[in-house]
């Protein structure tokens, strides 16, 4: 009798496991499966705040950015946004560089600019002077010296469209680089609240190359910091006024200039490393 009653605690308490292995797994696979949703509906989100942003800055610009130089209007400044002429990964040649001088010098020899407004980093890639590097480039396509302003404070473009107002008194200019870089730049000179009016760009051509799609891919979250950036209000990180640089002070820790064709490079000195 002893032996029976044993038998079915025994029966009971195996069961009642596996009734609590049930609960415990059912359970799991509820919190698998919102885990699952959460982080669908996480990706989900983010690609469309990614699509909307893309969306609106594109929209902005819209009807105001040219390729042919017969139809662009003329203007004072063309604000030429800087890139370095070697590629940050393998160091190659930037496409990309070399389609923003293109598009440059089309724009000064056709008469479409008076003037170009540099704006790039003084210290990038390892302190090449982006800045030193275009003007030169331009330079040796015939571009005269004095038909250049340069502002090696261009860390960003949100930096670059900031200075060129509030340091360079350029209030309507025409933006040169790639079409996706125009958009942006147009965007953020109208939204920061600066003193500007009738933004253009002219669209220097795409790169073509293996890595050029990279950059695309950046430009996707670059768009979302533009509206982080305008609703927390961020600043330029240069501020001080710099318009008393000469092109000489800007290259001074620059010794090392390498020619590529029509493409100038300016590496550091073993000091300003």
């Amino acid at each position: 009798m002893a032996h029976e009653n044993w038998d079915n605690v025994r029966q009971l308490l195996l069961t009642d496991r596996s009734i609590n292995s049930c609960v415990l797994l059912i359970e799991m696979k509820k919190n698998i499966k919102y885990l699952v949703c959460l982080v669908i509906g996480s990706i989900l989100t983010i690609l469309l705040i990614m699509l909307l942003c893309n969306y609106f800055v594109r929209s902005n610009s819209e009807g105001r950015l040219y390729t042919d130089i017969d139809s662009i209007p003329k203007y004072e400044v063309g604000l030429l946004l800087g890139t370095t002429p070697q590629t940050r990964v393998s160091r190659r040649a930037n496409q990309f560089f070399k389609n923003r001088i293109d598009a440059a010098e089309y724009l000064y020899k056709a008469g479409k600019i008076k003037s170009i407004l540099i704006s790039g980093d003084e210290n990038s890639l390892d302190g090449i002077n982006e800045v030193e590097c275009m003007k030169d480039s331009l330079v040796a396509r015939g571009i005269p010296k004095n038909a250049f302003i340069l502002d090696g404070k261009g860390f960003r473009t949100l930096d670059a469209v900031v200075r060129a107002t509030n340091v360079y008194d350029a209030h309507n200019y025409v933006v040169i680089s790639q079409k996706f870089h125009c958009e942006r730049a147009i965007y953020l000179a109208e939204h920061l609240g600066l003193d500007v009016h009738d933004l253009i760009g002219f669209n220097a051509a795409d790169a073509t190359s293996n890595m050029a799609f990279l950059t695309y891919i950046r430009e996707y979250f670059a768009r979302v910091k533009i509206f982080i950036d305008i609703f927390t209000g961020k600043e330029s990180r240069s501020r001080e006024n710099t318009d008393t640089e000469s092109a000489s002070d800007v290259a001074k820790p620059y010794t090392t200039r390498e020619e590529k064709g029509n493409l100038i490079i300016y590496t550091p000195n073993a000091s300003s490393r």
